[in-house]
C-alpha cells in the first residue's frame, strides 16, 4: 500500500516519463532486429570430421598452411582456422563475410564451433607483411587492384623460383595434366603486389608461397586435395567436364 501511495503523489509528468524508461528497456525495436538479421550470412559451411572436401588455412612456420580435413590440422593450429566450403554453390556465397572454425573440439552434434567475421573489418585489422623485401628493393612496388574477374587464367601458381613446395607443385601439375600459369613472386614485383592485393581483397594469408588463384579464389600452401575440390567447382576446368 506505500508503494502503490507513493505512486499516486507522483504527478502526472513523472508517470509519462516512468512509462517510457519502461519501454525503453525493451527488446530492440523491428527495424533493429531486421537490420541485424539482414547483416547475419545465410549460408555458413559445416564442418565435420567426416568432411574431406574443406579448404582449411592457418598460420605456421612463418607462413600459410592449407588442408582439406580436420584431422590433418595440426593439433597446435587448431584454435583459428579459416575454412572456405567449395560445396556451397557459388550464387549462395556471400563475399562479405569470412569464416573461422575452433577445431579443438566438436560440439554435441559432431560440428565444429564457426563464427563469421565481416571482411571489412577483418581487413581493418589484419597486418599483410610486405611481400617484397625493402632491403633488397628500395622501391617497393604501388598496391594495385586484382585484375577484374573473367580476365584471369583458371590456375595461378603464385610461387619462387628454389621454393621446394614450389618445385613439388610444378611436378604435380604436370603429372596431372593440368594447365596453369606461374608468375614469380621474388623477381616480378607487380606479380607479388597483385598477389598482396588478391590476399587483402579475400583475406588469405599471403605472406608465404606457393600460393593458388583457382578460378578466382586464393588456396595457400600445397595441398593437392584441397587444389582438386576447387578446381571442382570452376566453371570449364581441366577437372569439370
Amino acid at each position: 500500500m506505500r508503494r502503490f501511495g507513493v505512486m499516486l503523489r507522483m504527478k502526472p509528468w513523472m508517470l509519462f516519463i516512468a512509462s517510457l524508461s519502461i519501454v525503453g528497456s525493451c527488446a530492440p525495436k523491428a527495424s533493429e532486429r531486421e537490420k541485424e538479421a539482414a547483416l547475419a550470412p545465410e549460408h555458413m559451411p559445416t564442418v565435420t570430421d567426416a568432411r574431406t572436401d574443406l579448404v582449411l588455412s592457418w598460420f605456421a612456420d612463418g607462413g600459410a598452411s592449407v588442408a582439406s580435413s580436420v584431422q590433418a590440422v595440426p593439433v597446435e593450429a587448431r584454435r583459428e582456422v579459416r575454412v572456405q566450403d567449395p560445396s556451397i554453390p557459388p550464387e549462395h556465397r556471400d563475399a562479405r563475410w569470412i569464416f573461422f572454425a575452433d577445431l579443438t573440439k566438436p560440439a554435441a552434434d559432431g560440428t565444429y564451433p564457426l563464427r563469421a567475421v565481416l571482411r571489412s573489418d577483418y581487413e581493418k585489422k589484419r597486418h599483410i607483411p610486405a611481400s617484397v623485401d625493402s632491403a633488397k628493393n628500395p622501391d617497393p612496388p604501388q598496391a594495385i587492384s586484382p585484375p577484374p574477374a573473367g580476365t584471369e587464367p583458371r590456375v595461378v601458381m603464385y610461387a619462387t623460383r628454389h621454393c621446394p613446395v614450389c618445385i613439388k607443385a610444378r611436378r604435380w601439375f604436370v603429372k596431372q595434366n593440368i594447365p596453369y600459369v606461374e608468375r614469380d613472386v621474388e623477381k616480378d614485383a607487380r606479380a607479388a603486389a597483385e598477389l598482396a592485393a588478391k590476399g587483402q581483397a579475400q583475406g588469405v594469408p599471403t605472406n608465404g608461397v606457393p600460393v593458388f588463384d583457382i578460378g578466382g579464389r586464393l588456396v595457400p600452401g600445397f595441398d593437392p586435395n584441397a587444389i582438386m575440390a576447387m578446381l571442382a567447382t570452376v566453371k570449364g576446368s581441366p577437372r569439370q567436364i
